[in-house]
């Protein structure tokens, strides 16, 4: 019988699959394939696997102390901007604190839902720290106000490079695709 690291008396009830030490039920939590311990490297591990509905639905701005119903992707980037008190709020660590927004610039900026939802898809997938400002607006405000991205000063270029080729949208056409069809 293997027993438990942390407590020796109990039984093992799995290993972590961070760290690969065997652990009681109580040192674990359950991810959707894996149990991963506390420790801070193996519940990073543990965020990424976890399923967006077993994440929190709302959290409490720890500036304002509003109340914020979050959206799935914001339960996965783990980033949420208050539109009380406009700060953006890191969720992802205990306890949730304030985004330092001088470690931010507004890169770009974007009325087009498609192109916001494929760039947060490849800023998540390239693990870029971004937030975004104004895309809950889309439907309310159209052609108003546009989703902001910011991004962290240290993923700049990194963004800027995996971004380059990308053609932002605007009405559902390029803008290249607009300037063939004037000059035919």
């Amino acid at each position: 019988m293997k027993t438990c690291i942390n407590h020796p008396q109990r039984e093992a009830l799995s290993i972590c699959h961070g760290c690969g030490n065997d652990y009681c039920e109580l040192c674990l939590d359950e991810g959707k394939e894996f149990y991963y311990c506390k420790k801070p490297e193996c519940q990073e591990l543990f965020k990424k696997e976890m399923p967006a509905g077993k994440l929190a639905e709302k959290i409490i701005c720890p500036n304002c102390a509003s109340e914020l119903d979050l959206s799935e992707d914001e339960r996965l980037n783990g980033i949420v901007h208050c539109p009380e008190c406009e700060v953006a709020i890191d969720f992802s660590v205990i306890p949730t604190s304030i985004i330092n927004k001088e470690n931010y610039v507004e890169l770009f900026s974007s009325l087009n839902q498609g192109d916001i939802a494929l760039i947060k898809s490849l800023l998540a997938d390239a693990e870029i720290d971004y937030y975004t400002t104004g895309e809950n607006f889309l439907s309310v405000d159209p052609l108003i106000q546009p989703a902001k991205f910011y991004v962290n000063v240290n993923h700049v270029e990194n963004t800027k490079e995996l971004l380059k080729d990308f053609d932002l949208h605007i009405w559902g056409t390029s803008k290249d695709q607009e300037e063939e069809s004037l000059s035919e």
